[in-house]
Order: structure tokens, then C-alpha cells, then sequence
């Protein structure tokens, strides 16, 4: 699923907004990493951002929300060819819109290489990755919800913070090669996590409030991020901060209900 998140970033940033090209907009370029046309570190956080919170999260969600479908496909045939189809007519509005308002088109090259680049993460994830693991061992005990919510809140904003903010405390970082050092970072992070993520999974006592604790943690993360650095004015950060309590209120209410219910088998996005 991550990898469908990688692809599904690189559509939209790549192919319909073209903003890991464009060297103007949302000051990509600033960001660091300008390299063959390609804005190397907005590109990585656009791809990231997309895979665990435009992709992995909702669906997680949508899971604990209604576990009785969790293993059932949300569309049938037609209903999946019907939402291909108007979804590459919005990746094409998107695009034609955004040409005419911003006058900018990724050259041909780096366009046919998004889309190769798109088709085989597609087929890693749909084909080539083995879809049943070999049963390893269970350790008796994993962490508590708590520790999952900590650590998915912390490591969400540095991972953000690195990527994003860190530039106007240490530009340094962000010129010429060094800029290699804050990507390795933010890569090892989230490898990093993952990793601790397949491990914890695989504990006896890892529930739907184990996933709903990790989901949560990196919700607060995003939305503490933009209001405390990305808002630009008050209003924007207390509108920001308003629909973080009411996002934190539902997942309250969330976590009673898993709480109430009896837990299922979970494997983690």
C-alpha cells in the first residue's frame, strides 16, 4: 500500500501539478536538491507525505471504522474502471488548468520518466512483492498504545521538521552536496520506523489501538506542524489548531469504540 502511496504522490506532484519540476512553485526549488530538473528534496517529502497521509491513513481509518469490510475490495470491476477513468480525467484537468494559470510544462523526458517510474511501483506492489509473509516467531509482548502514539507523533513531525523547516535554521545543509546528509536523514527515519512498525505488528498484543494509536500519532504530528510552522497568519493557526481538537475528539471516540469491541487481526498498511 505504501508503494501505491509513492505512486499515487508522484501523479499528482509529477504528472498533474508537476511540482517536484517546476522550479517557481510553492518555492519547490528552495527546498534544496535542484538536480536534472528535479526538486530533490520537495520531491521526497511530496512522496512520503502522499504514501503515509493522503493514502495509508485514510484507509487504515476506513479499516477501523468498518472492520467487517476490511477484507473485502472497496470497488468491484466496474466500479474500480469508473473511478480510473474519472481519475485520470482529474489528473488532466488539474494539469491543463494549472498550465494555463502558471504557463509551466515539465519537459517531455522528465514527464515519460514519472510515468515509468509510477507503472513500476504499481507492479512491485500488485505483482512482484510476495503477498503472505512466512510466520515467524510471536513476541509475547509488544509496546502499549501509548508508546505507538508517542513515537508516531515524534518521529512525524522531525521527519517533516527535517525536510521543511530545518533549511531556515541551518541553510548549510541545504547547499550544494550537503543537502545529502538532511535526505539520508529523513529517509533513514522513515525506514527506520517502519522497520520498528513490522517488528511491534508481529508482538501477540498488537490490536486496533495499536493502529489507531500510530494513525492518530502522525495526525497530531501534521496538524502541530502546520499550525506551529507552516500557518501564516493567527487566524490560520487557531483554524488550524480548532479542527485538531475536533480530529482528536473523533479519534477519542474511535478508540472507545475498538476499546468496546472485540480486536481482530490487524496487519499494519
Amino acid at each position: 500500500m505504501l508503494l501505491l502511496g509513492v505512486a499515487y504522490g508522484l501523479v499528482e506532484e509529477g504528472l498533474a501539478i508537476q511540482s517536484c519540476f517546476n522550479p517557481t512553485l510553492f518555492g519547490a526549488a528552495d527546498w534544496g536538491a535542484r538536480i536534472f530538473g528535479i526538486n530533490g528534496v520537495y520531491t521526497l517529502w511530496a512522496v512520503g507525505y502522499h504514501a503515509v497521509w493522503s493514502v495509508a491513513i485514510p484507509i487504515l481509518l476506513t479499516d477501523l471504522l468498518f472492520p467487517a469490510e476490511r477484507k473485502k475490495p472497496y470497488l468491484g470491476r466496474v466500479g474500480l474502471v469508473v473511478t480510473g477513468i474519472f481519475y485520470v480525467l482529474g489528473v488532466a484537468l488539474i494539469g491543463f488548468f494549472l498550465f494555463r494559470s502558471t504557463h509551466y510544462l515539465a519537459p517531455p523526458p522528465l514527464l515519460g520518466l514519472t510515468v515509468l517510474v509510477v507503472a513500476m511501483l504499481v507492479m512491485a506492489a500488485l505483482r512482484l512483492l510476495p503477498r503472505n509473509r512466512p510466520e515467524t516467531e510471536q513476541p509475547e509482548r509488544g509496546p502499549s498504545p501509548w508508546v505507538v502514539l508517542v513515537v508516531a507523533s515524534i518521529s512525524g513531525f522531525a521527519w517533516q521538521f527535517v525536510l521543511i523547516w530545518l533549511r531556515h535554521f541551518v541553510p548549510v545543509l541545504f547547499a550544494g552536496a550537503w543537502v545529502v546528509l538532511p535526505m539520508a536523514l529523513a529517509v533513514i527515519m522513515a525506514g527506520a520506523v517502519g522497520w520498528l512498525v513490522q517488528q511491534w505488528a508481529q508482538s501477540r498484543n498488537w490490536s486496533d489501538l495499536h493502529l489507531l494509536a500510530l494513525a492518530s500519532g502522525a495526525l497530531v504530528a501534521h496538524t502541530l506542524f502546520g499550525a506551529l510552522v507552516l500557518a501564516q497568519t493567527p487566524v490560520d493557526r487557531l483554524g488550524l489548531l480548532g479542527l485538531g481538537l475536533v480530529m482528536v475528539a473523533m479519534l477519542i471516540v474511535l478508540a472507545f469504540r475498538l476499546r468496546a469491541r472485540s480486536s481482530y487481526d490487524a496487519t499494519p498498511v
